[in-house]
């Protein structure tokens, strides 16, 4: 039997307020009760100083409607508005409006909040802003990369995850955080439906596409189902997707955050501990203006910004080959000059990432091996590379030299330790996506290429190289730090390689 409102809010009576004499049905502090596929969501409004005070009353309410027989999960979020007294009406009857010109507030609702505030005594002294505390990270991952624009429709979602793909197809393990809680559009860029399950208490399993772990609203409400919430509890579901999701072990969790410079996306910016932001925007003035608000905005909270994407940089003619700059060319590059800051590359507009997006199958899967795909792999590259130097850890580049006649490469790494690497070692464990495959049940495993040899090294910037070898294979882009990688765990990885080749009864 499907769950009513009148049943949340019978349950929800049940809860005292912070007077201590009514329950926060009456008090008219519950407010944005939604109901979708047994779940329910719904908001607590207490002044913003006393949150964490009442960190139990949301939870205490949480447990209430959790055990209401056919709920599947509930999330209850304190939500707080400007305190009234601020801006008043109607003072003479002893009725306050909430700030937004909403219905009066009852006295009793009045009378608890001018009650609660300030009553443990532990404000700021006046004009001191009170210290904010380091934000929690999350458990298993490594680095949380957010992907902002300061407006919407210059293709942030299409290039976060594209970039999230590339983060994997250069072996990194990756996943996706759909930030965009109005309008959530990772399910279909990934081709994914239905509910994540959950696995323990609250804690959900994150859905997978293509070997990135993904979460996003648009797993739990229909697509054409609108999300009519205020910011605070927006933050608050955001931050439970984010921590109350059983991630594992990632090396980076990349989050397409929502268009805008608003309370959404800077409270996130404070809240999250986000190891640095990548910026993306068209190349014409109009959209330029709105991202140098976003990466201002960004700076302005100490979140290193660590590039711009220029996104839609040139259309080619796929009749003529003739190119058409259609939103101008080259601004994002101009501004990040102008600011110091990265340029992280540009991606052009183009019928096959359109097309690929829409079907779900992003370009960077679809079709690994392609220029575009590489395109998004380099600015994955150069983007670990601008993280790697935030936290001055970026290596420098290391000697390269091919040798036995391209049957091995010789790698003297900056700190002066030296390795040598067999070409088939370095093929067979091309970080590529066509090596990586969508899943690791999916993975590939390359046999047959004992007598492969490398023919030539390129250097992708100062962060990586790419080795072309004797079967024509190119598109690996090696970065200092995977190179390392393979050099430390050498046997292991060689080991494990043959014992898999044997596994599925292939041969080198």
């Amino acid at each position: 039997m499907a769950v009513t409102e009148a049943q949340v809010i019978e349950l929800l009576r049940r809860i005292k307020g912070p007077d201590l004499e009514s329950n926060i049905v009456d008090l008219g502090l519950v407010s944005e009760i939604l109901l979708k596929d047994g779940r329910v969501y719904f908001s607590i409004t207490v002044p913003p100083e006393r949150a964490n005070e009442l960190e139990p009353l949301r939870q205490a309410a949480e447990k209430m409607v959790s055990d209401l027989a056919g709920v599947a999960g509930v999330t209850a979020v304190l939500t707080a508005d400007v305190v009234a007294g601020s801006r008043t009406s109607g003072a003479s009857t002893g009725t306050q409006t909430r700030s937004g010109g909403g219905a009066p507030e009852h006295p009793r609702v009045s009378q608890a909040r001018s009650g609660m505030q300030g009553a443990n005594g532990k404000g700021a002294a006046p004009g001191q802003q009170p210290a904010r505390p380091a934000p929690a990270g999350v458990p298993g991952v490594r680095h949380l990369i957010a992907v902002a624009s300061g407006k919407g429709g210059v293709g942030k979602s299409t290039t976060a995850v594209n970039l999230a793909l590339g983060f994997k197809a250069l072996g990194l393990k990756a996943g996706l955080l759909d930030a965009d809680i109005y309008g959530p559009s990772q399910p279909k860029l990934l081709g994914l439906s239905g509910q994540p399950d959950v696995v323990e208490g609250k804690t959900l399993k994150p859905m997978e596409g293509y070997g990135l772990k993904v979460m996003s609203m648009g797993f739990m409400v229909d697509e054409a189902t609108p999300v009519i919430w205020r910011g605070p509890m927006v933050v608050q579901a955001l931050n439970q997707m984010l921590r109350d999701v059983a991630w594992g072990d990632l090396d980076v969790l990349v989050i397409d955050m929502p268009p805008g410079t608003g309370d959404v996306q800077l409270t996130m910016a404070q809240q999250v501990p986000l190891s640095g932001v990548v910026i993306v925007s068209t190349p014409q003035d109009l959209a330029l203006i709105d991202a140098r608000k976003g990466l201002n905005m960004f700076k302005k909270v100490d979140i290193p910004v660590l590039g711009i994407i220029e996104n839609m940089s040139q259309f080619i003619c796929p009749k003529c080959g003739e190119r058409t700059d259609i939103f101008g060319h080259g601004g994002a590059k101009e501004e990040a000059i102008k600011l110091d800051i990265a340029y992280l590359g540009g991606v052009p507009l183009d019928m096959e990432i359109r097309s690929s997006s829409d079907a779900g199958k992003p370009i960077t899967a679809l079709q690994p091996e392609s220029l575009l795909a590489q395109v998004f792999v380099e600015i994955a590259a150069k983007t670990w590379s601008e993280l790697e130097a935030s936290e001055g850890t970026r290596a420098e580049p290391p000697e390269l030299e091919i040798a036995d006649d391209g049957g091995s490469l010789k790698i003297t790494f900056d700190d002066g330790h030296a390795a040598q690497l067999s070409a088939e070692m370095l093929r067979v464990m091309s970080p590529s996506a066509e090596v990586q495959g969508h899943s690791e049940a999916q993975r590939v495993t390359v046999g047959g290429k004992k007598d492969v040899t490398i023919k030539e090294l390129s250097g992708i910037g100062n962060y990586a190289v790419r080795i072309t070898f004797s079967d024509g294979h190119n598109t690996g882009l090696y970065t200092w730090s995977y190179l390392n990688e393979l050099a430390e765990e050498k046997d292991e990885r060689w080991a494990a390689y043959l014992a898999e080749l044997k596994e599925k009864g292939l041969t080198r």
